[in-house]
């Protein structure tokens, strides 16, 4: 089975990523590049180096006929997705962006500071968590895709919350990501000249990935208090999340043990050995996220520390292992890899 897939927003950094990753998918044609600054050129043009990119010019979707597509990715800048879903009835959707991973549309104009223009379609999307929400999304059209930040804290989190594991009133997030984590778009933070050899904070008071975060722990654990804290490292592509919540050493052992026994079927969730550190050379490149479980000096706090890449795990790679769910196809189609772009 072939299914017939159109991209919008090939040119950024989420957008070249799901390309390089899906013209090796065996179940999968390429119908469809859309785009606005980069319309009339091919694709081939963004792949200077890779043989097997499909000989397609990006194109108006306005003069396209999705009557004979199966399913639509968009990687557009946050607020366009809204725009354009409503035309895109007659085929599947996987939203990249955040437009539709806040359910409420009260809390979307909190944390984005806008009315959110599609509010009747927000109910209608699953939050694509891939190992957590699967069931959900093997029988959903619409698929957001989470956030790269919420997708290293949230895949080791829900499960604990869950299931009762865990029942702290409070836990802190401090998280670090690459650059290409802040989009293709230029800005003075990332000039080579302001971010090399430096390190920082950002929106520390708010940033959006909080209320993405706040809302999946909240459908298990109503009452709790969330410090996130994201970081911009010097380095293209990786996240590194270092969670803490109170607990002994016998808390830590069940934590340990029910994770481990939670997620032993999952393919893409992977679990250091006992003491070892994960690192982000370690997972970036792959659609895995590497899961490390630690306690304090004191014993009195446990400590996950997650790494994913952020461009595959927690933006492309995750997109496609939502397709191979919703289709029906092996879950790891594409997915075990050996490049990145960039």
């Amino acid at each position: 089975m072939k299914i017939n897939v159109s991209i919008f927003g090939v040119s950024g950094y989420t957008g070249t990523q799901l390309v390089s990753l899906l013209v090796s998918h065996k179940n999968v044609n390429i119908v469809g590049i859309f785009g606005n600054k980069t319309l009339g050129k091919n694709l081939k043009e963004f792949f200077p180096h890779d043989s097997n990119i499909p000989d397609i010019k990006i194109s108006d979707y306005k003069k396209f006929n999705f009557d004979t597509c199966d399913l639509v990715f968009l990687c557009l800048p946050h607020s366009q997705s809204q725009l354009l879903v409503k035309s895109l009835k007659s085929c599947r959707v996987i939203d990249l962006s955040a437009d539709y991973r806040i359910r409420d549309e009260k809390k979307y104009k909190i944390w984005y500071e806008k009315e959110h223009l599609d509010k009747n379609m927000l109910k209608n999307f699953t939050y694509g968590l891939s190992e957590i929400n699967r069931k959900k999304i093997k029988k959903s059209r619409y698929v957001a895709n989470p956030g790269c930040y919420p997708t290293s804290v949230l895949l080791p989190l829900i499960p604990i919350f869950k299931e009762k594991i865990v029942e702290e009133d409070s836990i802190i997030i401090d998280s670090k990501s690459g650059v290409s984590g802040a989009g293709k778009n230029p800005s003075k933070e990332k000039l080579f000249f302001e971010i090399n050899e430096n390190f920082y904070a950002y929106n520390i008071e708010k940033h959006r990935h909080l209320g993405e975060i706040e809302q999946e722990i909240k459908l298990y654990k109503k009452s709790i208090n969330i410090t996130f804290i994201p970081h911009l490292l010097p380095i293209s592509r990786g996240i590194l999340s270092t969670i803490y919540i109170k607990g002994n050493s016998k808390k830590f052992v069940r934590v340990q043990k029910f994770l481990k026994e939670y997620y032993s079927n999952d393919m893409f969730i992977k679990f250091m050995p006992s003491g070892k550190v994960p690192s982000l050379r370690m997972v970036n490149g792959t659609n895995n996220i590497l899961i490390g479980l630690f306690q304090d000096f004191n014993r009195k706090n446990i400590i996950i520390v997650t790494c994913i890449d952020n461009l595959i795990k927690g933006a492309a790679g995750q997109a496609i292992q939502n397709m191979n769910i919703m289709f029906g196809f092996d879950e790891k189609e594409s997915l075990i890899l050996k490049r990145t772009n960039p």
